[in-house]
């Protein structure tokens, strides 16, 4: 793929004035561009290797969100998200010298060859260069700051979903409401339609176990049951990222831990309860309580089946479903027959970031992308990206909270088309929650939290701090032997787990699984682990605390 770099330039009748940096001083800068609509902007690419990440054309049309980031910054965007292999999509662009200008991603072990090669910028130099009245070199969160730079080795990302002591301190919440969320919220979940979960005349008691939910499909299946002439679909996975998504819950769910019995760190798919996952996913489909087709489907193609009302069951990620919280509701873990304790990893010190912006430098027109990376992580930024602008969508409330408009809470709902609360790379969860009011009891964001928090507050789940097995920068260098052996060994789960889940009869499956665990073994699976846990110990003694055991052992996972 090949990036074709363009500047636009708007002819100005007055020229304008030099753009400022900080947030507060670009707006004084661009008022009167604005109120004339004349402003001059130049193009800069964005890459991402979120496959379901839908962003908006940029307009600069007046009353867009993006005309309106373009004025404050001087930038337009044009994103570049591949449907698949965006990783090797990178890499081949790294290797030809070929990079986006920006680029907001997931894949750490991309991130590091990215760093790794240095052609990504280091922030702190990049906004001292650039833009060095930027609030972000003064305010952002130190703990998230010295957790970025322990795992890349210099502040080389700007986090999303920003949250941490130190974030706290800075965006004060007055309420203990959010600490609910902090303990035991996760988006991965599975969630039950409330009108078909009645019209199957079941509740969430016949949903608990992995044999009820089995025997739950069944009897949907058996109904024949239909909503507006559609045939209801019992088990919808999370499409394309069910890899991702579905079998990370099924694995939490059913207890695939990542120590053994002396608290050494294990690859989970080592675990027998991960081989629980696969069976299960393997059933449904072989019942045809889940369709195969499905496991290939975008994320928008998701979003329509949810919207449609014919799904009974997903299993996911939430946060990808666009659903209405009011009409989903989720029953917990799916309990293992064999009562294994269902384990959740949540980051509980530091949440430093589930996408990770970095700038490229060779990048076209440095001080413009500085600009946009200060603005868009501003008060300011932060108010226009998720909630519009002020007395048309949102008011304040005696408090100043936010209180939304009817139009502001359409806007959101249709945020590919608007772009409000689009900007997923710059989440800020302490920030939002200073400037929302508290959600009362009925609404949709109490409906959510009880989804998001039913597997971390069920009475047995283990929950363990992800901190604890974080790698720091260069540990596992992507061009070493140990590199190409991680590499290897991710390309081949991949390609491997689908055939098992896809095997036909019960002897496929088990013949497929064994060559799954034989092979993994012939590519050097305990070598990797191996060096994991050398770390993982570190990480316990660093931190005084231990990922405990918490299920026995069941002898071979044979």
């Amino acid at each position: 793929m090949r990036f074709v770099k363009k500047i636009l330039i708007l002819l100005c009748v007055i020229l304008c004035p030099l753009w400022g940096c900080r947030s507060g001083d670009s707006g004084r800068d661009t008022a009167n561009i604005a109120s004339t609509n004349r402003f001059s902007y130049v193009t800069a690419t964005l890459f991402s290797d979120v496959d379901y990440w839908e962003l908006p054309d940029w307009s600069l049309k007046e009353g867009t969100l993006s005309a309106e980031i373009s004025r404050r910054t001087g930038l337009k965007l044009e994103t570049v998200i591949p449907p698949q292999d965006a990783d090797r999509t990178l890499s081949l662009l790294l290797l030809k010298e070929e990079l986006p200008d920006i680029m907001a991603l997931t894949d750490r072990a991309v991130i590091q060859q990215l760093i790794s090669s240095g052609k990504v910028w280091n922030l702190e130099e990049f906004l001292k260069r650039y833009c060095p009245n930027s609030h972000l070199l003064t305010d952002f969160p130190e703990d998230m700051k010295q957790a970025l730079i322990r795992r890349n080795g210099a502040w080389y990302s700007f986090p999303s979903h920003i949250n941490s002591q130190d974030a706290k301190k800075i965006w004060k919440i007055n309420s203990d409401y959010y600490d609910r969320y902090d303990k035991y919220s996760t988006t991965v979940a599975v969630i039950w339609n409330r009108e078909l979960l009645e019209a199957a005349g079941l509740g969430l008691g016949d949903v608990q176990t992995e044999s009820q939910i089995l025997s739950a499909f069944r009897k949907v299946k058996s109904m024949n049951l239909k909503v507006n002439g559609q045939e209801v679909i019992p088990l919808l996975m999370d499409g394309s990222s069910y890899q991702e998504w579905t079998l990370s819950f099924l694995n939490n769910s059913f207890g695939a831990e990542c120590v053994d019995e002396d608290e050494n760190y294990i690859d989970r798919w080592l675990q027998p309860q991960a081989k629980k996952s696969l069976k299960f996913v393997n059933t449904v489909l072989r019942r045809g309580y889940a369709y195969s087709q499905h496991l290939a489907i975008s994320n928008s193609q998701v979003k329509s089946y949810i919207a449609g009302g014919t799904v009974l069951c997903f299993i996911g990620n939430t946060a990808n479903t666009g659903m209405d919280p009011e009409k989903w509701v989720s029953s917990g873990p799916i309990l293992s027959d064999d009562m294994d304790r269902p384990v959740l990893g949540r980051d509980i010190r530091m949440v430093n970031g589930w996408m990770e912006t970095l700038i490229s430098k060779d990048c076209s027109h440095p001080k413009q992308i500085a600009r946009w990376l200060d603005y868009m992580s501003g008060a300011e930024g932060m108010l226009i990206n998720n909630y519009g602008f002020e007395g048309i969508d949102y008011t304040r409330n005696r408090d100043q909270t936010i209180a939304l408009t009817e139009t502001g809470r359409q806007k959101r709902k249709d945020s590919v088309k608007t772009g409000y609360s689009a900007w997923w790379n710059f989440g800020n969860i302490a920030w939002e929650r200073s400037v929302l009011p508290v959600p009362g009891k009925d609404s949709s964001e109490a409906y959510t939290m009880e989804i998001e928090c039913a597997l971390g507050e069920y009475k047995d789940t283990y929950i363990f701090d992800n901190t604890l097995l974080a790698l720091p920068y260069g540990y596992i260098p992507a061009d070493s032997s140990i590199g190409r052996l991680l590499s290897g060994i991710s390309d081949f789960k991949q390609q491997q787990i689908s055939k098992i889940i896809g095997a036909k009869s019960d002897a496929e499956f088990e013949e497929q699984y064994q060559y799954f665990l034989s092979q993994l073994s012939a590519l050097g699976i305990e070598e990797l682990d191996s060096k994991i846990n050398q770390q993982v110990q570190k990480n316990f003694e660093f931190y005084g605390e231990r990922i405990q055991k918490v299920n026995e052992p069941k002898g071979s996972v044979s």
